[in-house]
């Protein structure tokens, strides 16, 4: 932008000089466009949630492969929203987010399993069964 035009365009109130009812900049978009071909002076939508803290955390507690495969996506959010691929950043959040609850399920589910063995008395019966199947030849 040239000194004359950035001068008259701050002598003018009529936002900067690109006033969208006047026509004076036709390409102005009064709707965000979600697509990855955002303008530099766009507004970019939010940074959807990461997950990352949560995939960690169900990695260690609950579940180690489905975990894993939620750190895989949360890691990818922020790298894709700050390269201005927001769709993507955004499916990949939603993918992180549901390998991450799924990791978290099966671990409450495997906890519920274990507890119910322990407190219904199967536990020792059912190791004992596990060692004498298993045992490759040894007496124990």
């Amino acid at each position: 932008m040239d000194d004359q035009n950035y001068r008259s365009s701050m002598n003018d109130d009529s936002y900067g000089g690109n006033n969208p009812s006047s026509g004076e900049n036709s390409d102005f978009r009064t709707t965000p466009n979600y697509n990855n071909d955002f303008r530099d002076d766009e507004i970019p939508p939010l940074k959807p949630a990461n997950w990352l803290w949560q995939s960690i955390v169900a990695t260690i507690l609950c579940c180690l492969p489905i975990g894993i495969v939620g750190i895989i996506y949360a890691a990818r959010v922020d790298s894709l929203y700050y390269n201005r691929k927001y769709v993507e950043a955004e499916a990949f959040a939603k993918k992180a987010k549901t390998w991450t609850l799924v990791a978290v399920v099966l671990g409450v589910v495997y906890l519920i399993i274990w507890s119910v063995l322990l407190a219904s008395g199967n536990m020792p019966g059912y190791l004992e069964n596990i060692i004498e199947n298993n045992a490759s030849g040894y007496n124990f």
